[in-house]
């Protein structure tokens, strides 16, 4: 099984009422999101799903995503979640894209009628990165890797962790599939970059999490209003290097947090522990400081 989905199922066994995902001030522990998993996936088998599948689907904010995600690679297949606009394809239109079947909104599997679509490896090891582009391949033991330090690093099972990610670039979400994994929780916010400023800042404001992992856009998004300030982030990540006007709007923005910068090509135990100012000098993004984060 897809190591995302056995550790939600043995989270849901463990603690039934943690909460796995918070949506909208609305909590889903993780027994609901286990079983919701289960139930898709058989809704998505008696359809004609099946392992080795590149499935597309529409994909929207919240929960659903993740738990149409999470079927599908509890049936060996890999998700394709597509958004559409008004002047965009059709969703159907997905399947000449690469994908082998369009899961239609209202339920039904519509079958490419190309053949050898199919990816050379177990499709549970597939993330597809969004429409036009193709799929990669992550190896469960680099998944597995990756949340086992994140967890012995940060604690995730006992941490909120702000999930600011993009529904239609499922590899953005990796480092939410990560806390879950761990048996943590986190507040999603799906499409950030389409939120006002306002709306966006009130989130970060009254957000209960603690861990924040920074996406791309974001330190352009906050440069661009000044004087935001969110002083209850306790740890930043950062997971790319950021020019020094980039790094002076996050360290402004979370002056009381400990700045984690990671070369993710690195393992967890690589990251550098910051503080904000030492964050904005730039210090030494690629090497190892031996300073320990006091909130680990």
């Amino acid at each position: 099984m897809h190591p995302l989905v056995s550790a939600i199922h043995e989270v849901a066994k463990r603690d039934p009422g943690k909460v796995a995902l918070r949506w909208k001030c609305n909590d889903f522990p993780y027994a609901a999101v286990d079983r919701q998993i289960n139930t898709r996936a058989l809704a998505m088998q008696l359809k004609g799903v099946r392992a080795g599948e590149l499935v597309a689907f529409e994909a929207t904010p919240g929960p659903e995503t993740i738990v149409s995600m999470a079927a599908l690679w509890a049936l060996g297949a890999a998700g394709f979640p597509i958004q559409t606009a008004a002047e965009g394809p059709l969703p159907g239109q997905a399947i000449l894209e690469g994908a082998t079947g369009f899961i239609h909104p209202e339920g039904d599997y519509i079958k490419a009628a190309a053949a050898g679509n199919e990816p050379p490896l177990p499709a549970s090891l597939w993330l597809h990165q969004g429409s036009g582009a193709r799929a990669i391949v992550v190896k469960e033991h680099r998944f597995s890797d990756v949340l086992e330090g994140a967890e012995k690093r940060f604690s995730l099972s006992s941490r909120t962790v702000l999930g600011l990610t993009n529904i239609g670039q499922p590899g953005s979400m990796i480092d939410l599939w990560a806390v879950l994994a761990a048996g943590g929780t986190v507040d999603l916010l799906n499409d950030h970059e389409t939120l006002t400023p306002a709306c966006l800042f009130q989130h970060l404001r009254e957000t209960e999490a603690d861990l924040l992992i920074i996406p791309s856009a974001l330190p352009q998004r906050l440069g661009d209003s000044s004087g935001a300030v969110f002083a209850q982030f306790r740890d930043v990540i950062v997971t790319e290097p950021l020019d020094n006007p980039s790094r002076t709007v996050l360290a402004d923005a979370f002056p009381c947090a400990i700045f984690h910068q990671w070369d993710t090509s690195a393992g967890v135990e690589a990251m550098n522990d910051n503080c904000p100012a030492d964050f904005v000098a730039g210090n030494d993004y690629n090497h190892h400081h031996d300073s320990k984060d006091p909130h680990a």
